[in-house]
């Protein structure tokens, strides 16, 4: 193989011998060749960039390939303005659990809740607790990390901590960013969680720096990268709200009604998507997180009209906003549906928590829409649905799909400005055609007075009614 070097040196002799004429393609030939190179070095140099940037993410997020033993510990505030009273501490170590066995090769070895005054100890807990973690920790060799189930510990925290008890230890924003990290299939998806992860990654640069735990060329050199890789991202999300624009534009132009489904983690939405549409290409998995991508679904209402499904990523309590933030590019098609479908899970114990939490979220990201309520996996419950005051369905058992149809088509009418209105046309005439094409046929009778003409029932907005009464005036 030719080096570079090589290359560019026969391309300048060739364009010395050569004759006048074939100077020109000479000259595009060593253009072509510089570009390749340019290219080439740029590729090798973003190669390395991301491998010296997975080295030190790997670092600073914990990452451990081979899982851990870990210890969850769920502090809780026991009284005063910043107690939680819809839901108990128990509650919450549960979800704590649940969220820690999302990862892959990760163990529950010990769990234990504490109670706290507040969250802003150096050392998090009072000396007592303290104590005895310190001594639950160093007395069970299968105890390789303490994960403590609060959004943001504060780097020091971390610090003083991991110290104390000699082994690693996580908050929920570490422990959800590499649950984000192995989900994410889809560039789409990977791109967000790569957004999600950077703030984390100051906070660690700026304790490596506080610390001086890396010499003062190497903690350049690794605020360089993250500056660079920063701007390379932001970049590229401007490119993916504009792409995810243009899709919306398109969709508003094909004038199909959209419904977003949105809810706590796991609480069925992706079940819920296939039950309603019998789209047999998707495979909901019973766990967090599981869907990422917001995806699109196909699906027809009782009265045959068109509509389509916004499958979204999950929410969860108590993790920063800068985790969310970056989701926010894909979340706007879900927000900008003409109906919000609010999925809540029944069967959850700690379900009440998990409503409220929805009712704030939505509450900072919806418009004006209506929001459709259903208690999905009441085939998992024994209690009276008519007390949960929303729809009660289970998609995996198909109970109330239908009546949850029926919901879904006369609020999409209202919403959408939407009406059913019966015209009488003649048979096979250019008007019907129109009709079929333009509008959302419901029905059609013949008029038993006439037998050349039609009743049809048609689903159709004031516009369309105008625009055929143009259309009657030009051909009829």
């Amino acid at each position: 193989m030719f080096s570079l070097r090589n290359l560019t040196r026969r391309a300048s002799g060739m364009v010395k011998r050569s004759l006048p004429v074939k100077r020109k393609t000479c000259a595009a030939t060593f253009m072509v060749i510089n570009r390749r190179a340019h290219e080439t070095t740029e590729k090798e140099k973003d190669e390395l960039e991301d491998e010296e940037y997975d080295e030190l993410s790997s670092r600073f997020l914990g990452i451990a390939p081979g899982g851990h033993g870990a210890l969850v510990l769920q502090p809780y505030i026991k009284w005063g303005a910043n107690k939680k009273r819809n839901t108990t501490p128990e509650l919450q170590l549960e979800e704590a659990v649940t969220l820690l066995k999302t990862l892959q090769n990760w163990r529950v070895v010990d769990k234990m809740c504490v109670s706290l005054m507040n969250l802003k100890k150096k050392e998090l807990l009072g000396k007592g607790n303290l104590e005895s973690l310190k001594i639950k920790v160093r007395s069970n060799p299968e105890i390789t990390a303490v994960f403590i189930s609060t959004n943001l510990l504060q780097q020091v925290q971390i610090q003083e901590l991991r110290h104390i008890l000699g082994v690693p230890v996580y908050d929920r924003y570490s422990i959800v960013i590499q649950i984000f990290r192995a989900h994410a299939k889809s560039q789409e998806a990977k791109l967000q969680v790569a957004i999600a992860e950077i703030p984390y990654m100051w906070m660690k640069l700026n304790v490596v720096k506080e610390t001086r735990e890396e010499h003062v060329g190497t903690f350049e050199s690794h605020r360089k990268l993250l500056q660079v890789r920063e701007t390379k991202l932001k970049n590229a999300l401007l490119k993916l709200k504009a792409q995810r624009h243009l899709l919306r534009s398109k969709r508003l132009q094909n004038k199909i009604p959209t419904i977003a489904v949105v809810g706590y983690t796991n609480a069925g939405k992706t079940s819920l998507i296939k039950a309603l549409t019998g789209d047999s290409s998707l495979h909901p998995r019973n766990y967090l997180f599981a869907t990422l991508d917001v995806t699109i679904h196909q699906g027809i209402l009782p009265s045959r009209l068109k509509v389509l499904f916004v499958d979204t990523i999950g929410f969860i309590q108590d993790v920063p906003a800068t985790l969310i933030e970056p989701f926010v590019a894909t979340l706007e098609d879900a927000m900008n549906a003409d109906i919000i479908l609010n999925v809540h899970d029944a069967s959850h114990p700690d379900r009440q928590a998990q409503m409220d939490h929805m009712q704030a979220t939505l509450k900072g990201l919806i418009k004006d829409q209506v929001v459709i309520n259903v208690a999905n996996k009441i085939d998992r419950i024994s209690e009276d649905i008519p007390r949960l005051n929303m729809l009660g369905v289970s998609a995996t058992k198909l109970i109330g799909i239908d009546g949850l149809r029926d919901e879904l088509d006369k609020s999409i009418l209202g919403a959408t400005g939407r009406t059913i209105v019966r015209i009488r046309v003649q048979s096979g005439s250019r008007a019907s055609a129109w009709l079929y094409k333009e509008t959302t046929v419901t029905n059609v009778e013949a008029d038993p007075e006439n037998a050349q003409y039609l009743f049809m029932d048609v689903i159709t907005t004031e516009l369309q009614l105008k625009m055929f009464r143009v259309f009657l005036k030009k051909y009829e």
